[in-house]
């Protein structure tokens, strides 16, 4: 089969190998899929560099953290799954290829009205929206929540899930065109941070209270700028710096304010069953009660150039590779 391996990490997509690999062999609790379409992520660019859970003994590896597809084989022991069945499987590598390896719980049936490229986007953006609201945002119905970073494959999700949950929506992005696109999402106010100060703007917004949630995954200015940003008791949920630092531990907050960092990856080792979670947002999307959002998709072999996209910001939603 084809596949993309990394053998050494390095910060240019070159590091990025496509081969021929056997086909992988499921062990007991793990089912063999007929990968049909992969999502990117910003964590397979900090996985490129060696910065993201993996060390240089364990390469080369095949990166590729949510695929979906048909089940091809089933290890022993597996009985909830059959073969030709379509499924969507979230396990931290292997979906950079033409076949690929999950355990049983790691893995869910994607229903009629469901494409699988669509399927492949979900896990890591909606579910990180979903938890981190729930959990550490607390977010409740008419409360505030400031997106920052809308037009990313989080930003997306969340504001669709915080609609879904009635809340009311502020969403930056870099554009006036992108605003538009997310105001259709459901974003009742939109900020294109290229023309204003979204300090401001959240603040005009609020009537200077300030938002209830943000949800950060820029870092940096943007993320000490977004503290400003809360009313009192207000909660920031950071789920990553991706162009700028944040704080190791949280900054100590007044007027019952509060920092948090939330990771996907750590809240599902905690809570594996919660995984199951989704069952409902598939069956949202295939209701069409949600949007699955994909900017652009890539063949398999065109996966350099799939990660130099996603650096560069432009996307609008998930970018996917299709084999």
């Amino acid at each position: 089969m084809k596949a993309i391996r990394i053998h050494q990490f390095g910060p240019s997509e070159d590091v990025l190998q496509y081969e021929d690999v056997s086909v992988p062999e499921p062990k007991a609790g793990e089912v063999l899929i007929k990968v049909e379409a992969a999502s990117l992520n910003r964590a397979d660019l900090s996985l490129r560099k060696g910065a993201y859970r993996i060390s240089p003994d364990q390469l080369p590896v095949i990166p590729g953290r949510e695929f979906a597809g048909t089940v091809e084989k089933l290890g022993t022991s597996v009985n909830e799954f059959k073969v030709g069945q379509r499924v969507v499987a979230y396990p931290s590598l292997g979906g950079y290829a033409e076949y690929a390896v999950a355990k049983t719980a790691e893995v869910r049936p994607v229903p009629d009205g469901v494409t699988s490229a669509q399927a492949a986007a979900l896990p890591t953006a909606f579910l990180t929206a979903w938890f981190g609201l729930k959990t550490d945002g607390s977010l409740r119905t008419r409360e505030w929540l400031l997106v920052q970073g809308g037009s990313s494959g989080v930003g997306t999700a969340a504001i669709q899930i915080a609609k879904h949950w009635d809340a009311k929506l502020i969403a930056t992005t870099g554009s006036e065109e992108k605003a538009r696109r997310l105001r259709k999402l459901g974003a009742d106010v939109t900020i294109d941070v290229s023309q204003n100060d979204f300090l401001q703007e959240a603040m005009r917004a609020t009537d200077n209270r300030g938002v209830d949630v943000v949800l950060e995954m820029i870092g940096g200015e943007v993320y000490q700028k977004s503290l400003q940003a809360l009313a009192p008791g207000g909660r920031l949920v950071s789920i990553g710096g991706a162009f700028g630092a944040i704080p190791d531990a949280p900054p100590a907050l007044t007027e019952g304010r509060k920092a948090t960092r939330f990771s996907i990856t750590n809240y599902l080792k905690a809570k594996p069953d919660d995984f199951k979670q989704l069952d409902e947002i598939l069956k949202l999307v295939a209701e069409k009660k949600f949007q699955v959002v994909i900017g652009k998709s890539f063949a398999l072999a065109e996966t350099r150039a799939a990660q130099r996209y996603l650096e560069g910001r432009e996307h609008f939603g998930k970018v996917m590779l299709t084999m």
